[in-house]
């Protein structure tokens, strides 16, 4: 069950950055809805299985973006270890908590993610890109992570699961 909900979270993130993210661009930038889901689902159910999560959604949005496969597959896959590590240490999970842990991984993410692609390619302005591009996704990914969050929370109440007890 647990692998069933993961797989419809990240098929709606997936979808929801092709299909919703560009029109919530401001000047140019835009949320990244698929590392947003990656750290609240982290954050709030931390498990072992959520590093494929964070590989299959990181090449399915390698697939659909930028063309270069692997650079996100393996920046969410490392953050998805990150946030992991994060989870553990937290010790109140609240909306503001997790609001600065998603920024902050978002700039670590962004810089891995520029970092990757400069190793494809030497001429990418790697600093241009960081200041311009990661620093306000990451400010923008963590006003949208009390939404994620909530809606988790939300989601638990539903089904009527607990963080901890609801099987795989």
């Amino acid at each position: 069950m647990r692998i069933l909900v993961h797989l419809a979270i990240g098929f709606l993130a997936v979808g929801s950055q092709v299909a919703i993210a560009p029109l919530l661009s401001v000047y140019g930038c835009k949320p990244n809805l698929v590392l947003v889901s990656l750290l609240a689902i982290t954050l709030r159910w931390p498990n072992p299985w959520l590093f494929l999560y964070g590989a299959g959604t990181g090449l399915a949005l390698d697939a659909l973006s930028h063309g270069s496969l692997g650079v996100y597959g393996i920046s969410f896959l490392v953050i998805a270890i990150a946030s992991r590590m994060a989870a553990a240490l937290i010790y109140e999970n609240n909306l503001l908590s997790g609001a600065l842990v998603v920024g902050g991984l978002s700039v670590a993410e962004g810089a891995l993610s520029a970092a990757l692609f400069e190793l494809l390619d030497p001429a990418t302005p790697w600093w241009r890109w960081l200041l311009l591009r990661v620093l306000p996704t990451a400010i923008y990914n963590a006003l949208f992570a009390p939404l994620f969050l909530l809606a988790l929370a939300r989601l638990e109440r539903v089904l009527k699961w607990t963080r901890e007890g609801w099987g795989i």
